[in-house]
């Protein structure tokens, strides 16, 4: 043992601090939380759909029945569909961003959390702006 310190005394330097047990009073989620769900949801709506715009603007790939049948197919990509489809993921990223500035509001307690479905979107979403704008950028004009 220390000669300094005897067992029985205390220093109040080294007593630990009270610790405060968290208790959680909100009994369920508030407005924002439920909000920041639908914006995620409607953000994720708003790329699939984009998705599906690129998907049926590119060009009909040659097959064994076009070429049984002397199909003509298009060998070019549809600039209207493209252009919907930028206009969509644009908004996904938008939307995504207006609920991550809604998400950062409530961020006052421990339990409180990123929404990773905002998150996820809007990483998402810039990824395919930067692609869509280097592969693209001459059908958007």
């Amino acid at each position: 043992m220390d000669d300094q310190h005897l067992p029985d005394e205390q220093d109040p330097i080294d007593l630990p601090l009270p610790t405060r047990k968290y208790v959680e009073r909100r009994k369920k989620q508030d407005w924002v939380v439920r909000s920041v769900t639908i914006i995620a949801i409607i953000g994720w709506i708003s790329a699939l759909f984009a998705f599906l715009l690129i998907q049926r603007a590119s060009p009909l790939h040659e097959n064994f029945i076009t070429r049984i049948l002397n199909v003509d197919v298009a060998s070019y990509w549809n600039s209207a569909m493209l252009r919907g489809a930028f206009i969509a993921i644009l908004v996904s990223f938008l939307i995504s961003l207006i609920g991550f500035l809604f998400n950062m509001t409530r961020h006052r307690r421990k339990t409180d959390k990123y929404n990773k479905l905002l998150i996820t979107i809007g990483v998402l979403s810039v990824i395919v702006l930067v692609v869509f704008l280097v592969l693209f950028a001459r059908y958007l004009t």
